[in-house]
């Protein structure tokens, strides 16, 4: 296999009405995607390798149970099918076609066998008139590109398809008014930039948990305030200091020495790591789409602090704290600019959450790029030449799944 660096992965997630988290698309871009690939590059072979990594080395059956992933895969892969191998998470893999794809009796053969192997089949891009329409009887997927068709045509692809016994995910979904259209049509699955967006409510959810969230925030963030005053607020909520207890003593942290009461747990791991800390685990149980974007959330802090950590720069909780605040307003569902001056940061912390602007800003939008797959952007970034940055987003990843299984069980 090529080394891990000359492969760009990242996850995308999707979710149901409720805004509940089904799985994530994994996106990739190797060498064969890109202008500058050698001439005598083998697409099929470049696109194996990406997609042996994904499968075997990335870790997706420890993903927890219930959660999809889709994997877009080449047509070509369709006349060579014995490269790939058993399914290792059966009905769980989802491999995604373009619409290239032949629609004729041997590609339907070849997707039976696919699908024996234990995969599910995606009909990506599907679009009104598909030629691909005969694939559908072994099909379990089509995704709809919904920023390339008008309102009607959805209408139209939701009838047609409801006659076939597949399930349905609208993609590129750029705003919550898109969102409630969408969804008022019938659809169950949704994918799109609109999970990353705040959604602007007149009255917040939970307003009672937000206004402790508020209030500790701006205390954990002002360097004036004392240990006493941080414990008093936290003390206020007694479910509270009960997750962070058992976050702080989970094998997530890793401390050596267990850890009993409220004030050890502040001492001990710094006001700047609990502020963010804090924030998760008041923010994790919301009911509002929480489980849908925390990973993002999750993975983004952590990134930044890696990919800081790697490049030398201090204080790396710094740079996990900015990871964190960058989607304050997605948890919040309230303006950044307005959630940012309740809290005392840093003008170069402002510049970089507001301006995307300042010494802290490189790393932030390097992250969001990644996350973005926004892979053009991100080869013209200046530390997109890291050689460890997939393995450091991989790590992220990795931690994020973990720590999101303990809140979710605490």
């Amino acid at each position: 296999m090529e080394a891990l660096h000359d492969y760009c992965i990242t996850r995308l997630t999707f979710c149901d009405r409720q805004l509940i988290r089904k799985g994530f698309e994994l996106r990739y871009q190797g060498p064969d995607d890109t202008e500058t690939a050698a001439a005598d590059t083998d697409p099929l072979e470049a696109n194996a390798k990406v997609a042996s990594f994904a499968l075997l080395d990335f870790g997706l059956d420890q993903v927890e149970s219930g959660n999809r992933i889709i994997l877009p895969v080449a047509a070509s892969w369709l006349t060579n099918n014995a490269m790939l191998p058993v399914a290792r998470v059966k009905n769980r893999l989802i491999l995604m076609l373009g619409p290239d794809t032949p629609a004729d009796p041997l590609t339907l053969q070849a997707l039976k066998q696919v699908r024996q192997k234990g995969f599910q089949i995606a009909l990506g891009d599907y679009r009104p008139d598909d030629p691909r329409s005969v694939l559908l009887s072994e099909t379990d997927l089509v995704q709809l590109n919904c920023q390339q068709m008008i309102l009607k045509e959805i209408k139209e692809l939701h009838s047609e398809l409801n006659r076939h016994n597949t399930a349905v995910l609208c993609s590129h979904i750029e705003s919550w008014q898109a969102f409630e259209k969408i969804k008022a049509i019938g659809f169950d699955l949704f994918q799109g930039s609109f999970l990353s967006r705040p959604e602007l409510l007149d009255t917040p959810r939970n307003s009672t948990n937000r206004l402790i969230l508020i209030r500790l925030m701006s205390l954990l963030f002002d360097d004036k305030s004392s240990i006493a005053n941080i414990e008093t607020v936290i003390e206020q909520e007694p479910g509270l200091v009960y997750r962070l207890l058992k976050f702080v003593n989970s094998a997530a942290y890793r401390l050596p020495n267990r850890i009993d009461s409220l004030h050890q747990a502040v001492i001990y791991i710094g006001t700047e790591t609990l502020s963010t800390l804090v924030a998760i685990l008041v923010w994790a149980k919301d009911d509002h789409k929480a489980y849908a974007v925390l990973p993002q959330i999750l993975t983004r802090a952590k990134a930044c602090e890696l990919i800081a950590r790697a490049r030398g720069l201090a204080p790396a909780d710094r740079y996990f704290t900015l990871g964190f605040l960058s989607l304050l307003d997605v948890a919040l569902d309230q303006p950044l600019p307005s959630l940012i001056q309740n809290l005392s940061l840093s003008e170069p912390m402002q510049q970089a959450l507001l301006e995307q602007e300042g010494p802290l800003s490189d790393v932030l939008t390097l992250v969001r790029l990644w996350q973005h797959a926004d892979w053009d952007a991100l080869e013209h970034h200046p530390l997109f030449t890291t050689p460890e940055l997939p393995e450091l987003m991989l790590q992220a990843q990795q931690w994020s799944d973990q720590l999101e299984a303990v809140l979710q069980a605490g």
